[in-house]
């Protein structure tokens, strides 16, 4: 059992029952290098992710066996089922102290902290709040609460890791594109291979 120490800042509070997970264990196959460790204007992707996450939420958790990025108060937890973006959720989840985790991936170079405040508004009665677009559902940047587990587990233990088969056992909130913050489209980008990290290289630039 690994204790989780609570890294507190002043802009963390409002959200008491939600842990932050970043997720960091899958493998980079398509762009052939760490994700985690790209680095744009200066600052690593997983350094945006977690100086995102420790703006809202007093605990955050690495879900994946990444030892490398933990830092202290900030365990990396090996998945007990990994190689799946379900098992990565399981980790949170079954780590976590609080009721609620919010996931975000390691991957994501422009993540908007007005799209997290738009999900917690709606995490009432729900198991899950998703973003759902035209490009289809982002499960690994929303929340999800403990109530998932049994169904997760289940799933897990019989070698099901479609996170989109999970969504049908479960009640959900998916907010569409006129529920989200202007902008939404660029805050949802993930970078999975070189040739997008070089488009947006030059952008920045």
């Amino acid at each position: 059992m690994v204790t989780i120490i609570a890294m507190q800042n002043t802009h963390n509070e409002k959200y008491p029952d939600v842990t932050g997970v970043i997720l960091a264990g899958g493998k980079s196959r398509r762009m052939g290098t760490d994700k985690a460790r790209l680095k744009l204007s200066g600052q690593s992707l997983f350094e945006r992710s977690l100086e995102l996450l420790q703006s809202f939420f007093a605990t955050i958790i690495i879900a994946g066996d990444r030892p490398d990025l933990a830092r202290p108060g900030i365990p990396a937890i090996p998945d007990l089922y990994p190689g799946s973006a379900l098992g990565g959720l399981h980790t949170g989840l079954i780590s976590a102290t609080t009721d609620w985790i919010f996931v975000a991936p390691c991957d994501m170079p422009y993540p908007d902290p007005l799209i997290i405040e738009t999900l917690l508004q709606y995490r009432h009665a729900v198991d899950a709040v998703i973003p759902r677009t035209s490009a289809g559902y982002e499960p690994v940047f929303a929340l999800y609460h403990k109530n998932c587990l049994p169904q997760m587990e289940a799933m897990l233990q019989q070698d099901q890791f479609r996170i989109y088969d999970f969504y049908q056992r479960i009640p959900i909130r998916y907010l569409e594109p006129p529920d989200l913050p202007d902008g939404w489209q660029r805050s949802l980008i993930n970078i999975n291979t070189p040739e997008q990290l070089t488009k947006i290289e030059k952008e920045n630039r």
